[in-house]
């Protein structure tokens, strides 16, 4: 995916504090996060530009010990934002994909996240990473800016807006006989950090 450098107008001069106030609700489903299951947090900066969820059971595993549909899994999530001015737009700007892998270097782990508003589905912001296996274990940060032309920017004139995340962890394997498992090992958690831009609506 082609990186871009962002230059939106009118951006806000102050994020801070137009989102200072904004709200949120969510609730999340899936075989990567079984509904009721306490496995998905979330939080927001106060300037509500940053929000970060974490996945305890997002996990994935593939090899002669595992399920084929096991490579694979799933998470979604219905995010309620509430702001306090209804004559802001804000739109996703950049994901941030933050964990720990012990694969085999001929596996590859692949985190495709999507980004869209109940009220529009055809229109939505994908991103997608590839982390190679290390052999020996890392802790790995990955940053994906979203494309101008792929904003998906809330409607002006209203405070609330519902949003729709569909998370995917899936691995793939150039041997067949090697296991793999895409678990949190060492208490790191798979964490993915949406960062929002904001720009007075016209």
């Amino acid at each position: 995916m082609k990186l871009v450098t962002i230059s939106i107008f009118p951006l806000l001069a102050s994020s801070q504090s137009v989102g200072q106030g904004t709200k949120f609700t969510f609730s999340a489903a899936g075989r990567g996060c079984p509904q009721g299951s306490m496995s998905v947090s979330a939080s927001m900066s106060p300037s509500a530009e940053i929000m970060t969820f974490g996945f305890d059971k997002l996990h994935a595993f593939i090899g002669p010990g595992y399920e084929v549909t096991s490579k694979t899994q799933n998470c979604g999530i219905h995010l309620n934002m509430n702001l306090p001015n209804s004559h802001t737009q804000y739109a996703l700007a950049e994901n941030t994909y933050h964990g720990y892998e012990r694969l085999d270097k001929n596996i590859t782990l692949s985190l495709l996240s999507t980004f869209y508003s109940s009220d529009n589905a055809a229109q939505s912001t994908t991103t997608e990473v590839f982390i190679g296996g290390s052999g020996v274990g890392q802790v790995f940060t990955k940053t994906v800016e979203v494309p101008e032309t792929e904003y998906v920017w809330s409607k002006c004139g209203r405070n609330s807006t519902l949003w729709n995340l569909n998370e995917r962890v899936s691995l793939t394997s150039r041997a067949r006989n090697i296991e793999g498992r895409f678990d949190g090992e060492d208490g790191v958690p798979l964490t993915r950090q949406l960062r929002f831009i904001y720009r007075e609506c016209s």
